[in-house]
Formats: structure tokens, sequence, C-alpha cells
């Protein structure tokens, strides 16, 4: 695990780096928001080996993309940015998170998340353009209780 990892929010201008980790990462930036997601990046010592996204809907946090450059993966970056991600949630007075792919349910259940069908989600989440884009792709999403 790195020891060295910082997370900090992304500011603005850093788009094009966003674009940057998540085609490295071979995941398709057009289907993010730049507008409704706020970033957070993992650095180390000078570079940046990571990126997370989230958006929030009412007290829903809705997470993703998660993406850690391929030479940096095995090391804790990842987690260091979902951890990061959660204890703002919670803090902002979020009560749960979801993720709405079903594809990373080993890695997100480390995390607390359980999967659970996209019909239970809030309204809010649910009538969101984070749903709408991958509306379809999954029957059941996963879930974690901040509260």
């Amino acid at each position: 695990m790195m020891r060295s990892v910082s997370i900090r929010t992304a500011v603005t201008g850093e788009w094009r780096l966003i674009v940057g980790i998540l085609e490295q990462c071979g995941l398709d930036a057009s289907d993010v928001d730049p507008f409704g997601t706020t970033f957070h990046m993992a650095a180390g010592a000078d570079m940046l080996l990571g990126c997370a996204g989230v958006e929030r809907h009412g007290d829903t946090a809705v997470l993703g993309p998660v993406a850690v450059l391929p030479e940096f993966r095995g090391q804790g970056v990842a987690s260091h940015l979902v951890r990061a991600i959660l204890m703002r949630a919670r803090a902002g007075g979020c009560r749960r998170a979801v993720f709405l792919w079903s594809r990373c349910a080993s890695y997100f259940s480390r995390h607390g998340f359980l999967l659970a069908p996209r019909s239970q989600l809030p309204d809010e989440v649910r009538a969101s353009k984070a749903f709408q884009r991958h509306d379809g792709s999954s029957l059941s999403c996963m879930r974690c209780e901040l509260a």
C-alpha cells in the first residue's frame, strides 16, 4: 500500500487531466458530467495517480467513475479515494452512497457496499442524469448506508 498518497478535490481547469486518467484506464469520459460531478484526485510525490467522481442527489452520494493509473493499481490508491469520498459524503449529510454498476461488487463490498436492486434507489437518484446514463446496464447496483 502506498503511504504517501494525498487526496484533494479537483480544481477548476483540471478536467483535461481527469479525462486523461479516465482514458488511460479505458473509461469513457463522455459518460461523465463535468459540471455535476465533483472529482477527487489522488496524488503521490509530484504526480497524479488517479481520480474518483461523486455526484450528490438529495442525501445520496453517487460514486463513479473511480480510476487509478495502471502502474499504481494494487497499492491502495482506489481505497484511499473511496474512503475519502465516503467520509466527505457522510460529513456533508449524505445518508447513503451508491455505485450504479454491479461489476465491481467484490471491490466495493470491502467498503461496506451491498448489491441492491436499482428499483430501490431514491427517486432523486433514479431521476438523475447519472442514473439515466447507465440505465439498463444492470438490474442491480451497489449501496452503502452512511448514517
